[in-house]
């Protein structure tokens, strides 16, 4: 359950809760908010017209599956403005299977922390292998 009034101090303290330090709870949260205002419902602005939604209808079109192109809409959504299709279908089986809301503020970080976590674990073993062969450093310097 996320503590706080405004979702500026639930972010914060579910990220510190996380094990992330104030500067990197803080980048983060800068990154959220120049993408969507902190809003876990924000629909990207120059899609609301041509789609006919408003961030509340979007996400209840989504949840209810009345819309069923929320994956390949390409459409930026939620707190990270999430647009490629692998990353929109990760969250919403995410959601579903928690039983919640796409636009569930603690089911996005949940999902964003998840997603970071297991993108990091693989660049490491990636970085682990590469490590072992000659030439890691001209071949992986692209990569990251």
């Amino acid at each position: 359950m996320l503590k706080g009034t405004a979702n500026e101090e639930r972010i914060w303290n579910y990220l510190i809760g996380k094990g992330l330090s104030k500067a990197g709870a803080a980048g983060l949260m800068g990154n959220l908010y120049a993408e969507s205002g902190l809003s876990p419902t924000n629909l990207q602005n120059t899609y609301e017209r041509k789609l006919g939604f408003t961030d509340t209808s979007y996400t209840a079109a989504v949840d209810n599956s009345s819309y069923t192109n929320f994956v390949h809409d390409s459409v930026g959504y939620g707190l990270a403005q999430w647009t490629y299709w692998s990353r929109k279908q990760n969250m919403l089986e995410f959601a579903q299977a928690a039983g919640k809301s796409i636009g569930d503020l603690e089911t996005q970080l949940d999902c964003l922390i998840q997603g970071a976590v297991g993108r990091l674990q693989e660049r490491s073993e990636h970085s682990q292998d590469h490590d072992q062969r000659k030439g890691c450093q001209r071949q992986c310097s692209s990569e990251f």
